[in-house]
């Protein structure tokens, strides 16, 4: 029997996989579970909750455009609450 080791591309970063639990607690399978984020090479975000297998994944350009769309509502309800406290 033969084996063959794989080798590793060390200088490669984009084949870098990067796990994170984030400090956010949701509500599943009756108690909290902690949201574990990963990052994937070529922009893929994964998401997952401790203690599930199911997982969800995003692109990260998705992710970015959502950001922005959130910021720019909270600002604009942010103006309109002050103009209508004036």
């Amino acid at each position: 029997m033969t084996t063959t080791k794989v080798r590793k591309k060390w200088g490669d970063p984009g084949s870098k996989v990067t796990r994170r639990v984030e400090g956010n607690k949701v509500w599943s399978s009756g108690k909290y579970r902690d949201v574990l984020v990963t990052i994937y090479p070529h922009g893929l975000v994964g998401y997952r909750l401790l203690g599930q297998r199911r997982e969800y994944f995003r692109g990260a350009a998705e992710d970015y455009r959502e950001a922005v769309r959130l910021t720019v509502a909270a600002e604009r309800a942010a103006k309109k609450a002050a103009r209508k406290k004036r």
